[in-house]
């Protein structure tokens, strides 16, 4: 009577105990006795029950039924039997030691796997380890991985291993999904045991390996979806254990796990890079810095301008035209972030080839702001248009003309009153042949012109209220008389922000100029010679009375 028992190497003592333990509960029990040999040598040579196996060569003992010579030959047959039943007990006994060992060793391996997944370096270095655990935990010979490609209609296969050797990648294998009807299926019901060369349709496809009898697959799933296809195929016909194909589905897990992984550090690192390009471009975005502006130009500025995203669509800037005229751009384009900022770099380079010609210090707003259209609208889609102001302050004249391609109206602040201008067209960048007019207003010393974008004034609070450009008037009105234009700036900029709930939604600028009080001076030569003359016409006047 022997018992085949494949068990570890380290369930082995335990095993024994539990035998010899039998063994002496059997022989209290019956009366027979029935014992555990440990070392197979040293058996007794009276006739032996039966064997123990640790596999079917390795050997850890026999049980051995000792009767004395005497007993009947029914009683004999009844002592076999009895002990017959007793071997069938111990090869039970080691069936489930067995099967817990292995339990416990296929939990050890899960553990070691993801530890494995989770400290690699290189992640895709980790496919392979998969694959080849999935072999050992389904006792199979081969196992491969097939991607979903993006359009999720074909498989690429991108992962392959075998207990015999290392196997090349065949990265030309491809399968188009609409054709691999079990591929399909367990994306959509989950795992599938199939067996091959038996009844219609039992061929094995082509792409396994030759003598495959019988295979699973098992989906790789990650956190939005399916990823692709796990297999595991073996030459041994019968069906794969159902506990096997639970430890395959553990394996495919960890695999969509790391596949999410891979897809997070890549996304990330894209992320990475934009973000230091943008932060890159956003050092150089207009209205950012204002700059210094030379002397001559007969008026105080300051600005300030905040996008929602990294970079943003509103456009300020100040060029010097030439002494006493100084070009003034304030513009919003649509949308945000890098879409808006694209049209806002169109029209700024658009608005530096204008200056740059020869004319550019006699040019007028509205044929900047007409030339600007022209040029927005060959470079964008007839969505992607943008607000603008483009003003030109004569210090000299004391003039400010401007031309109003839909932007917010400025607001002109004077002696304690407020003042909105007018706007002349629509935006830039929808009609290429747009017509454009300008306007010119007479300014006064101490004038102030307040430019800004919608930001500003359509910030909302919670009863849905908006700032509004009587906000804005409310706010450059309520300071106190001879403040700095900086400190104005900052009023109107912190009640708009006090105004919204939570954070910006749009991007916002807002620029406030003060006009420099123009003085005639003279010549101290004229002063003297007028003096001169009136004392000379007092002393003749003087001496034609004495006379």
């Amino acid at each position: 009577m022997s018992a085949a028992v494949p068990v570890s190497a380290n369930p082995v003592a335990e095993y024994r105990e539990r035998v010899a333990l039998l063994c002496q509960k059997f022989t209290r029990a019956t009366g027979w006795t029935v014992r555990f040999v440990g070392d197979a040598r040293a058996a007794s040579d009276e006739r032996p029950a039966g064997e123990v196996f640790v596999s079917g060569v390795d050997r850890i003992g026999r049980i051995e039924l000792l009767l004395p010579a005497k007993v009947g030959q029914q009683t004999r047959k009844r002592a076999e039997s009895a002990t017959e039943l007793l071997v069938e007990m111990i090869e039970q006994l080691g069936a489930s030691l067995r099967d817990r060992h292995r339990r416990d060793d296929d939990v050890q391996r899960l553990v070691e796997i993801s530890e494995t997944v989770t400290c690699s370096d290189d992640g895709l270095d980790a496919v392979p380890v998969l694959l080849r655990a999935a072999i050992e935990l389904t006792r199979t010979q081969s196992a491969s991985f097939h991607l979903l490609d993006r359009d999720s209609k074909r498989l690429l296969l991108r992962g392959q291993s075998s207990l015999e050797a290392d196997l090349p990648l065949e990265v030309d294998l491809v399968r188009e999904l609409d054709v691999s009807p079990v591929d399909l299926k367990v994306l959509v019901d989950g795992p599938i045991e199939v067996e091959f060369g038996t009844g219609p349709g039992g061929r094995c496809p082509d792409w396994l390996p030759s003598g495959t009898a019988a295979a699973v697959c098992v989906p790789v799933l990650g956190s939005d979806g399916a990823l692709g296809t796990m297999w595991v195929y073996t030459r041994r016909a019968g069906r794969i254990l159902t506990e096997q194909v639970i430890l395959l589905q553990s394996v495919a897990r960890q695999l969509g796990g790391l596949l999410d992984r891979l897809a997070i550090r890549d996304e990330q690192a894209i992320r990475d890079r934009i973000m230091s390009e943008l932060e890159g471009l956003s050092e150089s975005q207009s209205g950012e810095q204002l700059g210094i502006l030379p002397s001559g130009t007969g008026f105080e500025v300051v600005g300030r301008c905040c996008s929602r995203y990294e970079v943003g669509g509103d456009l300020c800037e100040l060029v010097p035209l030439s002494e006493g005229r100084t070009l003034v751009a304030v513009g919003d384009a649509c949308g945000h972030s890098v879409q808006a900022a694209f049209v806002m770099t169109a029209v700024r380079s658009a608005m530096s080839a204008v200056l740059d010609d020869r004319d550019a210090a006699s040019v007028s707003p509205a044929e900047v702001v007409a030339r600007l259209n022209r040029a927005l609208c060959r470079v964008t889609a007839g969505h992607q248009f943008m607000s603008c102001l483009v003003g030109i302050v004569d210090s000299e004249r004391m003039t400010f003309e401007y031309s109003n391609a839909g932007h917010p109206v400025p607001i002109l602040f004077r002696e304690g009153d407020c003042h909105s201008m007018e706007s002349h067209g629509m935006p830039l960048g929808i009609i290429p042949d747009a017509e454009y007019t300008s306007g010119e207003m007479a300014l006064r010393g101490d004038d102030v012109l307040v430019l800004f974008t919608d930001g500003v004034f359509e910030t909302m609070n919670s009863r849905r209220e908006l700032f509004r450009t009587e906000g804005v008037i409310e706010a450059i009105g309520s300071g106190e008389a001879g403040e700095s234009i900086g400190v104005m700036l900052d009023r109107i900029w912190d009640t708009s922000e006090a105004h919204g709930e939570g954070p910006t939604e749009d991007d916002k600028t807002l620029l406030v100029m003060r006009m420099q009080q123009k003085t005639v001076v003279r010549p101290p030569h004229h002063v003297r010679t007028d003096r001169v003359l009136r004392a000379k016409s007092a002393a003749n006047a003087i001496s034609s009375r004495c006379n």
